[in-house]
């Protein structure tokens, strides 16, 4: 009896051990699992917050850029209503337009003589304004120094397939109203255009369009407590300075990608910026718009989430 005890003590010993082994093995793959799913399951929550917070953020713009566009829609289509302007489009006297309209428009353009500042704060006055024939061509005018400063590209992305028959909203990136960086270069600014039919009194088609370009409005660029920063894709080009030069060309690709891979009008993905990773979010400013195509893209840092 104690011989056989003593050969099968061994065996017992190393089936003891690799029971002990293989429970270690499943109790880790089950831990491991567990915390996979955990962090999944946060990553979808964190998800879910984000796209609660962009879209709240968008929703709190979107009414304010709403009730901008009422009260500048009513006064544009008030102000293309003006005698002068119409006797002009009606006569086909074009050289006296912008003279005329330079009068009439007084009160809803930037007083130059302001101060920096003041034209900075002021969302519901033009910086510049252009009118557009009946085949949505610009009609230039004679002097910047009437109708706002243009860079002749810039002026040129005014144009329109057509008149519009009703208000119309674009975004410009405009070189004349942004600011200077460290170097000295221009960092445009983006321009929030408002198209406006003119209707003819005799009749009732559309003589041509007023436009307008007003300061844009947007969501704050950055929030320290969430990490935010959002900026407009306009054109090919994205405006996010709160960004560094790197990461602005990461999301300038990525936003790009997802929109040549049709993305529709809004959409979010995973992205990494300066090594880590970021919750994008992108959406169209201006839906169903005869200008370019705006979107505004929001980024939210996950590293300290993870």
């Amino acid at each position: 009896m104690k011989t056989r005890r003593a050969t099968t003590s061994p065996e017992v010993a190393r089936f003891r051990t690799r029971l002990l082994v293989a429970m270690m093995l499943v109790i880790a793959a089950i831990t491991t699992a567990g915390l996979a799913l955990a962090r999944r399951n946060v990553a979808a929550d964190e998800e879910r917050s984000r796209q609660r917070e962009f879209r709240a953020a968008l929703a709190t713009l979107h009414n304010v850029q709403q009730l901008r566009h009422t009260a500048l829609v009513e006064r544009s289509r008030a102000l293309a209503r003006r005698a002068r302007i119409h006797a002009a489009l009606e006569d086909g006297a074009l050289d006296l337009l912008y003279p005329s309209a330079n009068d009439e428009l007084r009160d809803v353009l930037v007083n130059r003589r302001d101060s920096a500042e003041a034209q900075e704060v002021s969302t519901l006055r033009a910086r510049f304004y252009r009118f557009l024939d009946a085949q949505g061509a610009v009609i230039s005018p004679l002097s910047d120094e009437v109708a706002g400063a243009l860079q002749a590209d810039e002026e040129a992305q005014l144009a329109l397939p057509e008149a519009p028959v009703r208000p119309q909203i674009g975004y410009l990136s405009n070189r004349a109203s942004g600011a200077v960086d460290e170097t000295g270069a221009a960092v445009p600014a983006v321009t929030e255009l408002i198209a406006t039919p003119i209707i003819s009194n005799e009749t009732g088609e559309v003589l041509a369009a007023l436009v307008l370009g007003f300061p844009a409005i947007q969501l704050r660029g950055e929030r320290p407590e969430t990490g935010l920063r959002s900026g407009i894709w306009l054109e090919g080009r994205l405006h996010l300075p709160s960004l560094g030069e790197t990461a602005r060309a990461a999301v300038l690709r990525d936003v790009t990608r997802a929109l040549v891979r049709g993305g529709g009008g809004e959409g979010s993905f995973y992205t990494q910026l300066d090594a880590e990773p970021h919750l994008l979010f992108y959406k169209q400013l201006n839906p169903d718009s005869l200008f370019a195509p705006a979107y505004e893209v929001c980024v939210f840092p996950l590293a300290e989430m993870l």
